[in-house]
């Protein structure tokens, strides 16, 4: 039988993974010295041993080599390829939300109104208004216009009440948005289909501001931010 130091040479794997191994029972010794604690180990567990050399070498989890006797290299392979996938995403969308902030700044984590729930009386005509005027995407599932990033300062969601997953017996709302641009976006709104209640103006006590009605009757008050 072959001492760990040279089980270790032959398969690849370290001392402290055959010991480890050893006590969460993956690969066990083919014998323990009773006096000494010393570990040997059969030739024939060599091919085993350098197989999970190579599956911790792609990070795949003691729980998940555990199941290749039973299911096989290929379905462990599978289910690990699919875990790492969900984690590059994952990472993908946090490398994006760093390079917002890098572009941005780090967002002040303020009380703010970040929903509003409105009324449409045709939900195609305001999905089609709010994404040429806003760029604002409607997800069906939750009935709601989506505006900026989560978890960004800019992040607003602009709620369709209606009787099956938002019931709301308000009327027509009037809500306030902040934009880049408020000419550029008051004209911007107009060319989508709103209804101008005021022109863009100059006030004394708020930023620059202007009304527009979208196609389900509710207020808009845009602001220069």
């Amino acid at each position: 039988m072959l001492s760990i130091g040279s089980f270790s040479l032959v398969t690849g794997l370290s001392i402290t993974a055959l010991r480890h191994y050893d006590d969460v029972g993956l690969l066990k010794p083919a014998y323990v010295d009773p006096d000494t604690g010393y570990r040997r180990y059969r030739p024939d567990q060599v091919d085993e041993a350098r197989l999970y050399a190579t599956l911790r070498r792609l990070q795949v989890p003691v729980d998940a080599m555990r199941a290749v006797r039973e299911r096989g290299v290929g379905a462990v392979l599978a289910e690990h390829r699919e875990r790492l996938r969900a984690g590059a995403e994952a990472l993908a969308e946090l490398i994006d939300t760093v390079d917002r902030y890098m572009e941005k700044g780090l967002p002040v984590k303020t009380r703010r109104i970040s929903q509003v729930t409105i009324v449409v009386d045709d939900l195609p005509a305001s999905i089609a208004f709010y994404r040429d005027a806003f760029d604002a995407a409607y997800h069906e599932e939750i009935s709601s216009f989506q505006f900026g990033t989560y978890p960004d300062d800019d992040f607003f969601l602009l709620t369709v009440g209606n009787p099956a997953s938002h019931p709301w017996a308000g009327g027509p709302a009037k809500f306030g948005l902040g934009v880049d641009d408020i000419d550029a976006a008051h004209a911007r709104a107009l060319a989508a289909g709103a209804v101008e209640i005021g022109a863009p103006v100059d006030r004394p006590w708020k930023p620059r501001s202007s009304t527009v009605q979208d196609p389900g009757g509710n207020h808009i008050d845009l602001y220069q931010a």
